[in-house]
């Protein structure tokens, strides 16, 4: 089997918001973002009635943590979108609609671009992925290589010839960035 295609800022940027989602530490960070805020102005509403007897503000700082730990998921999708399209931009600029060529041996990846070529033992793939719109080769050294289904005649002999090799195949055709 034979592939050619070209990757696009839209198929680096899907396997960018794909990792982050599956990153222990970014899940870690956005939901220590989500609760601590919440808990500060809490405890500032919590001193300003003990304190100052001030109820404006006490209903104000727990209105502002309910708003915070409500709408915290929406603005932290799209601040992770936003940064890492910038770094996407910044960082892949020399790959994007440059042409790759994958090709399946019976033990083996062959993969050439516009720098060089590599060969790849099918025993270092670990996983292939499939999301909706690509499939994600993840290497036991956690590389991957990406390749939309666009470019792909026929799913399931491909990842009949992926499984072949020893790859685990995981079916995240429902995942989507939140």
């Amino acid at each position: 089997m034979q592939l050619n295609y070209q990757l696009t800022k839209s198929d680096f940027l899907e396997y960018q918001l794909y990792t982050s989602s599956k990153s222990k530490l970014h899940k870690k960070k956005r939901f220590r973002n989500r609760i601590l805020v919440p808990i500060i102005y809490t405890v500032f509403a919590l001193y300003s009635l003990i304190n100052n007897k001030n109820y404006v503000t006490t209903i104000t700082f727990i209105a502002i943590s309910i708003i915070w730990f409500a709408l915290y998921p929406k603005y932290s999708s799209w601040y992770y979108k936003k940064f890492l399209r910038k770094h996407v931009d910044e960082n892949y600029k020399n790959r994007v609609n440059k042409p790759v060529e994958l090709s399946f041996n019976d033990d083996s990846i062959n993969i050439k671009d516009f720098t060089s070529e590599s060969k790849i033992n099918g025993s270092e793939i670990k996983e292939l992925i499939e999301t909706k719109d690509h499939f994600f080769l993840k290497l036991k050294t956690d590389l991957s290589l990406i390749v939309p289904k666009y470019a792909i005649n026929n799913c399931s002999e491909f990842i009949n010839t992926v499984t072949s090799l020893g790859a685990e195949h995981i079916n995240e055709l429902q995942w989507r960035f939140k």
